[in-house]
């Protein structure tokens, strides 16, 4: 993919200045990210501060929370990049490298780079320009001012057997995975008013995904009293609230939930019916152990997917027998070899699971244990649906594990500063691999609604979660 993308290998010029070309000409079209180290909190810049600070005219970024970054740039992108900006580059703020030089170093705070799609890579965030976000599938890349257009240099190539982009929209996939959903108790009793009401402030990004991954820890039940949600930790949820996860556009449940058998073997048989007629496929739980087992295949725009999930609590948590259903007990034996041959068919394997809960950032050593190994079996996203609040990650080049993300619709709002927080995390792919995460952030103000974090407690949970989390070094 890269290597289509070279100038010598595209064999292409840059034609006129600022996405302007001779109306003869078949054009190819470069589109560019800004990248900054992954511990950034800055989420975006305007083009028209990026173009000052690229000529010099001025010293700062928009908000100037971090300091002023370097941007660093190829050599080898750099005619394309002087055509996008219409000049030469300040060289106090902008290092053109070879490209061989470019990653030493760049995890360095405040060490920003101007690279073209192709090589948009998970250790680096990517900072979104005007509000517009090049890893989103709702893109419009006509707009997109860090775009380079260039011309053929040879009459005589194929120009129908060369691409338009660098970035292919048919080649991308924006996948959300979630934390707890428990729609029980006081979360119940707004939804008994207006089903839909814990998701009208972040339902969005949710109906968007490509892919909406759906923790429900807990059947539904013809006969579900509110009332004795509060005398004991056994749950169910009414029928009528399917009606929310249908709303959000669900196309994923995991179902290793603890509470999934907490009424026994018929409502977890009747909630099952509800998923099958909604047409919405499951994994990590289901009408046998061995059904439960089985990893979930889906396809999309090219991206091969398998979901696999388990309950790693002891067994009384996770019931699913060969007779009986319910939840499925962890085998991290058997998940590491499924996941090692998924890999070897070019499938991209999801590990979610239900574990251990902790209230603090950092998982306890036997969940760290499990996660691990499935990611070194060759896991690409790895996620705890368990926690109650945001945890630590650790991202890679080739995978990310997050060991809890918080309640997506829970009542747990006051029961901690924390468990009012949490992370829905989109996962971007991009033909055939994992190229990025993006950290969205939520906070609860009642029982059962939460709303999309402002800049200041966006930074704050940020920076508490980033100073326990790893990024592998970019060497």
């Amino acid at each position: 993919m890269k290597k289509a993308f070279t100038l010598f290998n595209l064999l292409i010029v840059m034609f006129i200045m600022k996405g302007v070309y001779a109306e003869d000409t078949e054009a190819f079209r470069r589109l560019y990210a800004v990248s900054a180290p992954y511990l950034t909190i800055t989420d975006q810049i305007t083009f028209e501060n990026l173009q000052c600070f690229w000529n010099g005219s001025c010293d700062k970024i928009d908000d100037g929370a971090e300091g002023i970054p370097t941007i660093l740039i190829s050599s080898e992108e750099e005619p394309f990049l002087v055509n996008v900006f219409g000049s030469l580059p300040d060289r106090r703020h902008v290092l053109s490298l070879m490209k061989s030089d470019l990653y030493i170093n760049s995890n360095l705070a405040n060490r920003w780079m101007i690279i073209p799609f192709e090589d948009i890579e998970p250790r680096r965030k990517i900072i979104q320009i005007d509000g517009a976000d090049i890893l989103s599938n709702r893109f419009d890349p006509d707009s997109w001012p860090l775009t380079a257009v260039v011309g053929l240099l040879q009459e005589g190539m194929n120009k129908n057997e060369l691409p338009v982009s660098n970035r292919d929209a048919s080649k991308l996939t924006n996948m959300v995975l979630t934390g707890v959903t428990a729609m029980v108790r006081g979360t119940a009793s707004y939804m008994d008013l207006d089903p839909l009401y814990p998701a009208s402030l972040i339902r969005e990004p949710l109906v968007e995904a490509d892919i909406l991954h759906i923790n429900n820890e807990v059947p539904f039940a013809e006969k579900c009293n509110i009332e004795e949600h509060y005398n004991g930790l056994v749950f169910c949820s009414k029928p009528a609230y399917m009606e929310l996860l249908m709303d959000i556009g669900t196309d994923v449940l995991e179902l290793d939930g603890d509470h999934f058998q907490d009424h026994g073997d018929e409502p977890v048989l009747m909630t099952l019916d509800i998923y099958d007629e909604a047409g919405i496929p499951y994994y990590g739980g289901g009408h046998n152990k061995q059904e439960a087992q089985q990893p979930l295949l889906i396809t999309h725009n090219g991206n091969r997917f398998a979901f696999l999930g388990c309950n790693g609590k002891e067994i009384g948590y996770a019931a699913a027998s060969d007779t009986r259903p319910g939840a499925v007990h962890c085998d991290i034996d058997l998940m590491k070899q499924q996941i090692r041959a998924l890999r070897l068919e070019g499938i991209i394997p999801i590990v979610t699971f239900q574990h251990l809960e902790v209230f603090q950032t950092k998982p306890v050593d036997t969940v760290r244990y499990d996660f691990e190994s499935v990611r070194d079996a060759g896991a690409v996203i790895v996620s705890g649906s368990q926690s109650h609040i945001p945890m630590e990650f650790d991202v890679s080049s080739t995978n990310f594990v997050h060991y809890g993300l918080g309640n997506l619709f829970f009542d747990q709002a006051f029961f901690l500063p924390e468990t009012a927080e949490a992370f829905i995390d989109r996962h971007i792919f991009y033909d055939g691999k994992y190229y990025n995460t993006e950290l969205l952030t939520i906070r609860f103000t009642n029982y059962a609604i939460s709303h999309y974090m402002e800049a200041d407690d966006r930074a704050q949970l940020l920076n508490r979660i980033f100073a326990v989390s790893s990024v592998e070094g970019l060497q």
